[in-house]
C-alpha cells in the first residue's frame, strides 16, 4: 500500500505538470527524400548518382537529406520543370530524438525522473538498503560543447565530456543525492515508463528555390566513392571457327540503396581530378581539414590548382608534388587508372531496373554473342641485348630469357557491337576448363589474343651473332656500332599444319628480315639513338617442317 499511494500521488504531479507546459510546437518546413534514378559506375570505385525527388515548398524552403561524401565541385542540385532555379543550400546539423527500450538501470532512472520509486541500494559495509521517494534527477552523461575539433587549441569547448555519477531523490527528510553506481535494483509502479530517450546529432540539407512554386521536383547529382564494377568474359570454343564469348559485370554496392535505377557500367578512364577531395558542403570534415586537402593536393596532375590554392590561404606555402598524400579516411584513391584502363575510350554498357541494397553484390550479363575465332601458335622474342634507346645498360633490371615459349593461342575478331574492355578471360570448351588470361581493350572490327597453352610439341631456338663493331660519335658522344646477326629456327611435331606468328623484338636499326619480315618502329624517342623495332613473321608451319628466320640489325652502344 505505501508504494501504491507513492505511485498515485507521482501520477497526478506529473498528470498536472504536463498539461502546465504544454506549448504548441513550430511548423517546421516540408521534409523530402530523393531517391537513385541512374547511376553511372566506373571500375576505379567511383560512380555518378543521380537523384530526384518531389517536394512541397515553404517560402520556397524545403529539408532533405544530408550532402553525400561527394568529391569537390561535382555536387549539383536543381529543380525539374518549372520550378525556380536552387537559390541556396544550406548543410546542418541537428538533433534528433528516439524512444528507444531501456536496458540499463541507468535508462530506467533517467526514464522515470518526477515518478515515484523504491531504489535499492548498496549498504557501504555490505547488505542494501532501500531508499523511497520521488525521483528528482538522473543525469545523463556531460557532451562537450561541440563534436567537430577545434581548428586552433584556443578554440576548443570549454564543457568537457564526463559520465553521470549521481541520483537525485526526494524523501520525508529531503533531497538525498546517491552514487548511481550502487543502485542495485528500482522498484516502480504500473505506469512506469520502459523507454528512454536517445540524441543523436544528424547531417541534414535545407534548399531555397526562387520563385513561389507551392512544389518542386528536385534533382542532385554528384561523384562519390565507394562503388565499382568488375568485368570478366567467358569464351567459349567449343565450335569450329567461331566462340561464344559472354561478359558478365559484379556490381558491388557500398554506397547507395538502388530501386528500379539505370545503371551504366562505365569503360574507359575520365580525369576526374579532384575524386580524392571532399566537397566542402559535406559535413563530413572541419574546414582545416579541407584547407588542408587542398595544399596537399593528391596526384601530379594538380601542381598547378594547388599552388594556386596555397597561395590564396596561406602566407609563403606553395604546392609541392613531394607532399603530396591522402586524407587518413582514404582507403583508395580514384584519380589513377586501373591497369590495362588508361588506352580505353569511354562507352556506357547499359543495365536497366536495378535494385539493389546498399552492401550488396550482383551479378549481370551485358552482352552475348558470337565471333570469328582462329587458333594461332605465337612466339614472341625479346631484346636480348639488354641495351636501350639511349645506348646504355640496363643494368637495372635483368636481360630477357634468350629461350621464350611457344604459346598455343586463340585469335579474337570484335564483330559485337561492343567494344571489349580489360578483363579476365576464362576459356572453356564446352563443359572443360582450358585457360585464363586477360582479354585486353578491343573496339568494335579490332583483333586480339588469349594465351591457352605453352605448345611444347613446337621447338623454337634463337641465336644471335656479332658480325661487326667500330667506332663511331653521336651528337657528341663516343659509340660502338654493332651489327648483329640473329636466327630463329622452329620444328613442329604436330600431327597437323599450324598457323605460326612471329614476334622479335630489336632495339636497333633493322638492316634486314628475311623470309618475309615485316618491320615495325614501334617507339621513337627525341633523345634516342636506337630505334625500337619489331620483325613480324606470319606463316603456316607444316607438321615436321623446320623453319629458319633470318635478320640482321645495327645498335648503338654507349662507351
Amino acid at each position: 500500500m505505501r508504494l501504491a499511494s507513492l505511485f498515485a500521488a507521482a501520477t497526478l504531479g506529473t498528470a498536472s505538470l504536463s498539461a502546465g507546459i504544454a506549448a504548441p510546437q513550430p511548423e517546421a518546413l516540408p521534409e523530402f527524400k530523393t531517391s537513385v534514378r541512374s547511376l553511372a559506375v566506373f571500375k576505379n570505385g567511383l560512380g555518378f548518382v543521380f537523384r530526384t525527388g518531389e517536394t512541397r515548398l515553404k517560402d520556397g524552403w524545403a529539408v532533405m537529406e544530408p550532402i553525400p561524401p561527394a568529391a569537390l565541385g561535382t555536387v549539383w542540385i536543381g529543380a525539374a520543370g518549372k520550378a525556380g532555379p536552387v537559390r541556396e543550400v544550406v548543410s546542418f546539423r541537428e538533433c534528433q530524438t528516439r524512444q528507444l527500450d531501456a536496458i540499463s538501470l541507468s535508462e530506467l532512472l533517467e526514464a522515470n525522473v518526477g515518478s515515484q520509486v523504491i531504489l535499492e541500494v548498496a549498504a557501504p559495509g555490505g547488505g542494501v538498503r532501500e531508499v523511497a521517494g520521488r525521483l528528482v534527477s538522473a543525469p545523463k552523461d556531460r557532451a562537450a560543447e561541440d563534436s567537430l575539433p577545434a581548428p586552433r587549441p584556443d578554440l576548443r569547448p570549454a564543457i568537457t565530456p564526463q559520465g553521470a555519477q549521481i541520483v537525485v531523490i526526494e524523501t520525508p527528510d529531503g533531497l538525498t543525492a546517491l552514487n548511481r553506481s550502487s543502485v542495485t535494483a528500482i522498484r516502480m509502479g504500473p505506469g512506469a515508463s520502459l523507454k528512454t530517450t536517445v540524441e543523436r546529432m544528424v547531417d541534414r540539407a535545407k534548399i531555397r528555390l526562387a520563385g513561389n512554386a507551392p512544389s518542386a521536383e528536385i534533382t542532385l547529382a554528384y561523384l562519390e566513392k565507394g562503388i565499382t564494377w568488375s568485368p570478366a568474359y567467358l569464351v567459349n570454343i567449343a565450335g569450329d571457327k567461331t566462340a561464344d564469348i559472354t561478359l558478365e559485370a559484379v556490381l558491388a554496392n557500398d554506397a547507395e540503396d538502388l530501386e528500379d535505377a539505370d545503371v551504366s557500367f562505365v569503360v574507359g578512364y575520365p580525369n576526374f581530378m579532384f575524386a580524392d577531395t571532399l566537397t566542402p558542403l559535406a559535413l563530413q570534415q572541419t574546414v582545416s581539414a579541407f584547407v588542408e586537402s587542398l595544399l596537399r593536393g593528391s596526384s601530379p596532375s594538380r601542381a598547378g590548382y594547388g599552388g594556386v590554392m596555397a597561395q590564396s590561404v596561406a602566407y609563403n606555402l606553395a604546392y609541392a608534388p613531394e607532399r603530396s598524400a591522402f586524407r587518413p579516411e582514404d582507403t583508395y584513391s580514384a584519380t589513377t587508372p586501373m591497369p590495362g584502363e588508361s588506352n580505353e575510350d569511354l562507352y556506357f554498357y547499359r543495365q536497366s531496373g536495378v535494385t539493389l541494397k546498399k552492401g550488396d553484390r550482383a551479378r549481370f550479363t551485358v552482352f552475348t554473342g558470337k565471333v570469328p575465332c582462329e587458333h594461332i601458335y605465337r612466339w614472341e622474342v625479346p631484346d636480348s641485348m639488354n641495351i636501350d634507346e639511349r645506348g646504355r645498360s640496363r643494368g637495372d633490371r635483368p636481360a630477357p630469357q634468350d629461350e621464350s615459349p611457344v604459346w598455343h593461342s586463340l585469335r579474337l575478331e570484335n564483330t559485337t557491337e561492343h567494344p571489349w574492355t580489360t578483363a579476365p578471360a576464362f576459356t572453356v570448351n564446352g563443359s572443360m576448363p582450358v585457360a585464363q588470361d586477360v582479354l585486353k581493350y578491343t573496339p568494335p572490327g579490332g583483333r586480339n589474343t588469349l594465351k591457352l597453352t605453352v605448345a611444347t610439341d613446337v621447338r623454337a631456338d634463337q641465336t644471335q651473332v656479332e658480325e661487326s663493331r667500330r667506332p663511331v660519335e653521336m651528337y657528341g658522344r663516343p659509340y660502338d656500332e654493332i651489327t648483329v646477326q640473329g636466327r630463329l629456327t622452329l620444328k613442329s611435331w604436330k600431327r597437323e599444319s599450324i598457323r605460326m606468328v612471329v614476334t622479335k623484338e630489336a632495339v636497333g636499326e633493322v638492316l634486314q628480315s628475311g623470309q618475309g619480315g615485316e618491320v615495325t618502329r614501334v617507339v621513337k624517342r627525341l633523345s634516342a639513338v636506337n630505334p625500337t623495332c619489331e620483325i613480324n613473321w606470319d606463316f603456316e608451319l607444316k607438321p615436321g617442317e623446320d623453319r629458319e628466320l633470318t635478320y640482321t640489325y645495327r645498335t648503338l652502344v654507349a662507351r
